[in-house]
């Protein structure tokens, strides 16, 4: 009686932000704390071998959890390692996580959910980032995907008006190098996930497919999606004898320029750093990401 009293007052709350009834909320619920007495076991235990075979079972389970009826904005609180980030326009969802070994390497992990549709469409990923060759000019599928952890999705539309998402993630590497990446999805004909779009015309002679920033894993890199002050329609005014322009402010994609310690260390990603006091910035036109480099993030709002 005690049970179905909490149980009962639990649905009411969550009730109030999703609808799904007491027989599936007993469901999803009783997966949660199944996959929550995992995740406390993989974060115990100091043997990888264990954490694997671990987290193979909480990857079947949470596949299971996620064709569930009512999943779709269940908010699974207390899986406190798993990411889970929903586009703006409420089309998808994805439910991904890493698993670090005692080496420092990092394995991806998730699923893209397909919000409202009948049946459910889940969406496996495999990490496949290592044996991906060129991957800043790959095109790439859910099984062979370059793993990460998205914090946010940008929804765009194509030059030719087709709908596609930016993301904007972190992608670990090993206990030297870590990434930044920004990734850009897609969907195929028959709906399947796809993975990395030549929307980057000044970078790779446009023939890139996904921006991949990579920096030693002692200190950090910031990628975000913010307000920009851009300057514009600049002229030299002779009376003043200064120049003048107009401003705009924009959504644009900012990041930390990264620079090796040494010149003679270029190319040695696990000695790159963020420069300080240098910003890159890609403006949406057309599109597509364009360029803007050395802009001044001090005027962002």
């Amino acid at each position: 009686m005690r049970f179905l009293t909490i149980l009962g007052f639990l649905i009411n709350i969550y009730g109030c932000y999703y609808p799904v009834s007491g027989q599936d909320f007993q469901r999803i619920k009783q997966s949660e704390d199944t996959l929550a007495s995992i995740l406390t076991v993989i974060n115990q235990t100091t043997d990888d071998s264990l954490r694997r075979i671990l987290n193979t079972s909480f990857y079947n389970i949470m596949h299971e959890t996620l064709m569930l009826p009512g999943v779709d904005h269940y908010p699974f609180q207390s899986l406190k390692t798993l990411v889970k980030i929903s586009s703006p326009d409420d089309k998808l969802t994805i439910y991904h996580w890493n698993l670090p070994s005692n080496r420092g390497k990092h394995a991806y992990f998730g699923f893209i959910k397909m919000l409202n549709r009948e049946p459910a469409a889940v969406y496996p990923l495999k990490d496949m980032a290592d044996s991906i060759s060129l991957p800043e000019s790959a095109y790439l599928d859910q099984f062979h995907w370059f793993g990460a952890l998205y914090y946010k999705i940008i929804p765009c539309l194509s030059n030719q008006g087709k709908p596609y998402y930016t993301l904007l993630g972190w992608s670990g590497k090993d206990g030297l190098v870590t990434r930044k990446i920004i990734e850009v999805l897609t969907f195929d004909e028959q709906g399947g996930p796809r993975f990395g779009l030549p929307v980057f015309p000044d970078n790779g002679e446009g023939k890139m497919t996904r921006i991949i920033y990579r920096f030693s894993a002692s200190t950090s890199m910031s990628l975000k999606y913010e307000d920009q002050t851009i300057e514009y329609d600049k002229k030299w005014n002779p009376k003043k004898r200064n120049f003048e322009y107009k401003t705009k402010i924009v959504k644009m994609i900012v990041c930390d320029r990264l620079v090796p310690l040494d010149p003679n260390l270029e190319g040695q990603f696990q000695f790159y750093v963020a420069a300080g006091d240098v910003f890159d910035g890609y403006e949406f036109k057309n599109g597509n990401w364009s360029l803007l480099k050395g802009i001044d993030s001090r005027n962002k709002k």
